[in-house]
């Protein structure tokens, strides 16, 4: 049941999108942690921070956020919601004034972040999970890539190395990596990217769902995976909890939105505000877990 479990919890932890920066062979693996001392998650409810570095080496926990979402799911109802943050966003960051959100993973880790994200939106958040790059793309090759609609071509050969076409198609690990990464190719820049890392995080779901409702022997594939990548700072009760959550969800039952913003400076720096209006999202999503 544990090993059954772990594979499961990476489902949730593999959820991370992957950002421009390159591992060492030895470097620490794909890291799942709390961010509370005990876990008391609100009745029903699990919140989970999904973290991408921009670490060019291993993955440590003070580096900068490429990669930002609130992953919420009701365990009553079996919906959830994927809340995705520009990296660029300007916010009140505890203790350090205010900055870039990505800026609180170098200033204090995956902890601060987590307490940045706590004190904007209201939302107590469970766990965080941080990948990086050498890892994400061990992980996807393993997985055998995922298949999933892209919205619009991505052409970047001088920046993330995108070369998508538009529509349904399977991408292989570094492809994948470059649709999670690529930016430039879209007029939306990070704003669309974010957007499309939510998108790549459901892909991923259905390709768990897809699997295992074809062929439950199929599990083991992704105890293989767990074993290999994750490295784990919470409990096997935990772990077990965040395993019966997975086990029953279903891509087309969780929403991938990303707040509004608009395009700003802070003296010499480009950055977005996020609008009043992404108020109601953070309430829907700490009232219903969901969007």
């Amino acid at each position: 049941m544990i090993k059954r479990s772990a594979a499961l919890v990476v489902v949730l932890a593999t959820l991370v999108m992957a950002t421009a920066f390159t591992g060492a062979p030895n470097a620490a693996k794909l890291l799942v942690g709390r961010v509370h001392a005990s876990f008391q998650p609100t009745t029903g409810k699990v919140y989970i921070l999904v973290i991408g570095n921009d670490a060019r080496v291993g993955n440590p926990t003070n580096s900068r956020a490429d990669a930002i979402h609130i992953m919420g799911l009701n365990t009553e109802t079996m919906r959830g919601g994927i809340l995705n943050f520009p990296r660029d966003s300007w916010v009140p960051i505890p203790g350090y004034g205010s900055g870039k959100i990505n800026e609180a993973l170098y200033h204090g880790g995956p902890d601060l972040l987590a307490r940045t994200l706590e004190n904007l939106t209201g939302i107590t958040l469970d766990y965080w999970v941080m990948v990086g790059f050498q890892d994400f793309v061990s992980i996807m090759r393993s997985l055998g890539g995922v298949t999933m609609n892209v919205p619009q071509a991505a052409y970047d050969p001088g920046g993330s190395g995108a070369r998508l076409r538009a529509g349904t198609q399977h991408l292989k690990a570094q492809q994948a990596l470059a649709y999670m990464r690529t930016r430039k190719a879209f007029g939306g820049g990070d704003v669309t990217r974010t957007t499309n890392q939510g998108r790549f995080l459901l892909a991923l779901l259905r390709k768990l769902n897809r699997q295992v409702g074809h062929n439950p022997a199929a599990l083991l594939d992704w105890i293989a995976v767990t074993r290999r990548y994750a490295r784990y700072d919470i409990s096997a009760e935990e772990m077990f909890r965040l395993g019966v959550v997975a086990t029953k969800v279903k891509a087309r039952d969780i929403d991938n939105v990303t707040v509004p913003v608009s395009v700003g400076s802070v003296g010499a720096a480009s950055v977005v505000f996020i609008s009043p209006s992404a108020r109601s999202l953070y309430d829907r999503l700490r009232q219903n877990a969901a969007l």
